[in-house]
């Protein structure tokens, strides 16, 4: 295995880690792994960023595109899908949070 594959098994194995931080992963009673794994972006303490969603919304009496984060947070022991409201944007740029800390 080359420095590469290493560097992608090393991460593969600590989102799982960190999956089943979740009592209900480890009891049987969520997936034994995280069916949006494929776009996870960041992991925290109880908490797993992927990637974004933009809906078109309004707000304050305008049409705005609002740009929301996808995120599994860990509550009672089970992770739950929920939205981070990142940006609300009336010209309809691209949202941009490179380098964000959780």
């Amino acid at each position: 295995m080359d420095r590469s594959g290493a560097e992608v098994l090393r991460r593969r194995i600590e989102e799982q880690e960190h999956w089943e931080r979740a009592p209900a992963v480890r009891a049987g009673h969520q997936d034994r792994s995280d069916p949006d794994r494929d776009d996870l972006r960041e992991m925290g303490s109880g908490i797993r960023l992927y990637g974004y969603e933009q809906l078109h919304e309004v707000a304050d009496g305008h049409r705005a595109l609002v740009t929301w984060r996808v995120c599994k947070r860990l509550r009672d022991g089970y992770w739950e899908r929920d939205l981070i409201r990142e940006r609300e944007d009336r010209s309809s740029r691209n949202p941009s949070n490179a380098g964000r800390k959780i």
